[in-house]
């Protein structure tokens, strides 16, 4: 087999794409690293014969001089990439004090020799006779297939009216149990807070029901309609208020409300699920969302809270309960991936429905145990089989559903936003005027992850298109000169690839890109070229250039032991540094040298920060928890201290915290941050902290469009 030209060929069950640089594994492509390729090659062309290490080293390194550490390194990720054990080998077996030998089995399904080509056309003929017969199989086949498959019957819906035109963003639609009225949260005149607002269909009038300063949100009828219950906050407290609704509309702004549970500052707010005597709502408890439910009792003249009770070990998302049978879709998030599932509140059984990196917004049951809506960017009605039809398509995207229980009206939110990009230089580390800042990135584009080099000259950014004509969005990665007017594109990113943070070289040359599934991908900023350099692990960690940028450090979790290892860019190879056996570092331990090396790519960076600037700070700190800040912009640790962005009420403010001085400081007010709208918004600094490039969130909107119901389902 020496020498044979091919570009795929399936060893075991693995395919291998020597030309994309791929493997299908797993029912998924995923990216390996081409001197893992070289070495499968290898092996490949000496199948059945073992290979010595000189060999390896004489071919896979033919131009530079290693050790022979690198081969074991070598074949210790090849071994990994193609889900093969050392000891129980079903790809690669180690023939001792020779080499190694492929002992799998290989086709080859693009091999065009002349002899495979004479081969195919003998073979036409005879393919030729029972193509027509397998194709009337198949095709019968696949209709039985689908007939057999259930579905659902998808009601015609059309457009019928926008309900508010008003600047700003509405949110957290709940429909009366009668259908007359739509309530919703819709920003304040001054954008400070929320108000608290009702829709009345019989008298198509908008009517504002609460604005006391505070944030009014998410508001939840009782079963019998004669009660709202909402959240009630402001940076500093928070609580559930319940007010009557018995009278007319036009009394309910009078109306005196009154408190009615605690709930935690400071977090994101979901909708809350009045069911029978039962209250269902997110809670936060040790900077974790649990499933809590209040028992109501009714039986005075107002309904009060009797018992409280955390149901199973779920962490909400977000999550609908349907109120005939009480069973809930709920959403959770596990590292990069969202997880729906359908959870039984009697047995509390789980069972999953799907799981995608994308987020799950404005979920709404449709039939009980059937069918449900979903928002993002598409209106869409889903089973829970599986079964997917798309009814509206919005300019921008939908953050919010609800479904009137009696007309089968189904409301939604729909808006657009703009992210851009903006630089600031500081003379000195003060605080400053905003107005200095200078806008980075083009409004027509949503422009996020801005990280900034050293030297402060350089800032790369990805940018994604708003929607294109196939429905995806499409991601850039673009590079702005200090010294230059235009930015200029660096490279396309392939639609798998969900970048999560980018980490400059520090010499400028290089960039490190981390994806949603822990791959690392190297982008040259002269060659304008990007390759996959690390890829399969799964538990990757600590990612850090060397001073010199000819290095990678990096750790990676074996056996629950974590092992320290060094890429060399110029050998395009791993080797193991060592294993460390002793516990991390806890936030309280941790030295401002090793609180230095932090960067986006540790997986609990902002547990540590929040944690070291709780302990530092002590009483100064300006919210309680930090983490629910954290978790809308991400800090940024430079060589002097801290950047970071708190969120006080619907106010945005950037702080400073200084090593040295141990002094925090308040920068500058940033904007307003009125609804979470699911994006990687980050600051970046330079060395030296005086030149800053950050993500702002500028001109959400969102409006409320009512479809009407045309066909029963």
């Amino acid at each position: 087999m020496s020498n044979s030209q091919y570009e795929k060929v399936k060893i075991n069950e693995v395919m291998v794409d020597f030309v994309a640089l791929k493997l299908f594994i797993d029912n998924q492509w995923r990216d390996i690293e081409s001197r893992q390729l070289s070495l499968l090659k290898l092996l490949i062309d000496n199948h059945g014969q073992p290979v010595s290490r000189n060999q390896i080293m004489d071919v896979v390194w033919h131009d530079t001089i290693v050790s022979d550490n690198s081969v074991s390194q070598a074949i210790t990720q090849l071994r990994r990439s193609l889900n093969d054990g050392k000891d129980t080998p079903r790809f690669i077996k180690t023939v001792p004090r020779v080499g190694y030998q492929l002992i799998a089995e290989l086709e080859f399904p693009e091999l065009t020799t002349p002899i495979k080509q004479q081969l195919k056309q003998q073979k036409k003929t005879y393919l030729s006779a029972v193509a027509v017969s397998a194709i009337v199989t198949l095709t019968i086949t696949v209709l039985a297939y689908q007939l057999s498959q259930p579905k659902i019957q998808v009601p015609s819906y059309q457009y019928e009216s926008r309900l508010t035109s008003t600047p700003g963003p509405e949110s957290f639609l709940r429909y009366s149990p009668n259908g007359r009225y739509l309530a919703f949260s819709q920003i304040s005149e001054d954008r400070q807070q929320m108000d608290l607002a009702v829709y009345d269909t019989r008298t198509q009038s908008v009517h504002t029901i609460k604005n006391t300063g505070y944030s009014e949100e998410a508001a939840e009828w009782s079963p019998d309609g004669n009660w709202l219950v909402y959240f009630r906050h402001d940076p500093l407290s928070c609580e559930l208020r319940i007010m009557s609704v018995k009278n007319p509309v036009e009394t309910w702004r009078l109306s005196p409300d009154s408190y009615f549970h605690h709930c935690q500052p400071g977090y994101s707010r979901q909708k809350l699920h009045w069911i029978q005597n039962n209250l269902f709502f997110q809670r936060w408890e040790n900077n974790r969302p649990a499933l809590t439910k209040l028992i109501i009792d009714d039986k005075k003249n107002k309904p009060s809270v009797s018992e409280q009770h955390d149901i199973g070990t779920f962490s909400p998302v977000i999550f609908d309960i349907d109120k005939s049978n009480h069973m809930m879709l709920l959403v959770e998030k596990n590292l990069q991936q969202y997880q729906l599932s359908l959870v039984d509140l009697a047995s509390l059984d789980q069972t999953m429905l799907e799981q995608k990196e994308e987020a799950y917004w404005g979920i709404k049951w449709h039939k009980s145990n059937e069918s449900f809506w979903l928002g993002n960017r598409s209106l869409r009605l889903q089973s829970l089989t599986g079964y997917q039809e798309t009814v509206h398509l919005p300019i921008g995207f939908i953050p919010d559903i609800d479904l009137n229980p009696i007309t089968k009206q189904l409301a939604h939110t729909e808006g657009l936003l703009n992210v851009n990009l903006y630089t600031l230089q500081l003379d000195e580390l003060i605080p400053i005027d905003l107005q200095k800042a200078k806008r980075l990135s083009s409004a027509a584009r949503t422009d996020i992850l801005p990280t900034i080099s050293d030297d402060g000259v350089q800032t790369a950014f990805i940018s994604y298109q708003r929607r294109s004509n196939d429905g995806l969005r499409h991601a850039e990665i673009w590079l702005k000169n200090k010294y230059k007017k235009t930015a200029s594109l660096l490279v396309n990113l392939p639609e798998h690839v969900k970048p999560q943070y980018l980490l400059w070289s520090p010499n400028g040359e290089n960039l490190i890109l981390g994806d949603s599934q822990f791959n690392i991908h190297l982008i040259n900023v002269y060659s304008k070229h990007m390759v996959p350099i690390l890829t399969n692990h799964p538990l990757i960690d600590a990612v850090n250039w060397s001073s010199d940028g000819k290095l990678i450090n990096y750790d990676t979790i074996e056996d629950k032991q974590t092992q320290h290892w060094q890429y060399n860019l110029q050998l395009a190879t791993s080797i193991l540094i060592n294993k460390n056996n002793e516990p991390d570092e806890t936030p309280q331990q941790l030295s401002i040298t090793a609180l230095k090396k932090l960067n986006p790519s540790y997986r609990n960076y902002l547990q540590l920060l929040a944690s070291f600037l709780h302990q530092a700070l002590a009483n100064q700190l300006p919210v309680d928890n930090l983490l629910p800040s954290f978790a809308i912009y991400r800090p940024y640790v430079f060589t002097n201290g801290i950047y970071y962005v708190v969120k006080q009420g619907h106010q945005l403010y950037l702080y400073l915290y200084l090593f040295d001085k141990q002094e925090n400081l308040k920068i500058a007010r940033l904007g307003n941050y009125e609804q979470d709208v699911q994006l990687k918004l980050n600051i970046s600094a330079s060395s030296d902290g005086k030149e800053i490039v950050f993500s702002k969130l500028e001109e959400l909107e969102t409006d409320i469009l009512v479809q009407g119901k045309v066909t029963d389902d």
